[in-house]
């Protein structure tokens, strides 16, 4: 199952984009596939599944708000079996009670196995977890000292929000960036508030925001290699504001 945050959300229209974690191409959903406990919002941390159309487009199948798939309907249905069979069991003569008791023994075989198994998965979800938690914490640090280290080589202020100069100062020298999957990757403009341009033009950049474990909502937009011309989005692409960068 794959995680990721909501890029872009049109409730009018009932569909919307992931920004996938490690993935350059974004996922398309509909709300018939959201399976979450809150109303959807842009920057909401969502898991999910995805495959290709005929158009060989993502599309996600299932949208929800935690990696585990609950879907234990027929264990349910199982259990809820099980009653009706003890009881059709204790009605039944000598012959059809001894068959249930063989029955009863398989299943106490089989229960170590089984709870074997529920062992694995219980580690392999605390790996994951862990592994997830891990890199927010290790993505903190290391965009405060990106952050400090442009800051000395951006004498220069631009906008006076600090995390912006040093943004457009990474951008200038190359990096490092806070997020290298996803710093520097096209930005296909699927929202149509940039002018149109040809696919690969637009890039985009994170602009870290103070108090946010994840990449938040500000992007810097660059047109050109090298960029000739630079966007500010603070409210996840649905509005930008032209920078004058020389």
């Amino acid at each position: 199952m794959q995680s990721g945050t909501i890029k872009h959300w049109n409730e009018d229209k009932g569909y919307g984009f992931i920004d996938v974690d490690d993935q350059n191409e974004d996922v398309f959903f509909h709300i018939t596939t959201v399976r979450l406990s809150e109303p959807v919002s842009i920057g909401q941390r969502v898991y999910f599944t995805s495959e290709r159309n005929d158009k060989n487009q993502l599309r996600a199948l299932e949208v929800t708000s935690t990696s585990l798939n609950l879907q234990e309907t027929p264990l349910s249905h199982s259990a809820k079996k099980t009653p009706k069979r003890a009881a059709n069991a204790n009605l039944q003569g000598n012959s059809k009670n001894h068959k249930s008791n063989q029955r009863r023994i398989g299943q106490t075989k089989r229960s170590p196995i089984s709870r074997l198994f529920s062992i694995i998965a219980i580690i392999a979800l605390a790996a994951y977890f862990f592994g997830d938690l891990q890199s927010i914490f290790d993505n903190g640090p290391r965009s405060t000292t990106i952050a400090q280290s442009a800051e000395t080589t951006n004498q220069n202020a631009i906008t006076g929000d600090a995390q912006i100069d040093n943004t457009i100062a990474l951008i200038g020298q190359g990096g490092p960036f806070p997020y290298p999957a996803k710093d520097g990757t096209t930005f296909y403009n699927r929202e149509g508030r940039l002018p149109k341009e040809a696919s690969g033009y637009y890039r985009e950049y994170t602009v870290p925001t103070l108090g946010v474990s994840h990449r938040g909502a500000r992007r810097i937009v660059t047109g050109g290699n090298p960029p000739t011309v630079y966007y500010l989005t603070v409210d996840h692409y649905d509005s930008f504001s032209q920078l004058q960068v020389r």
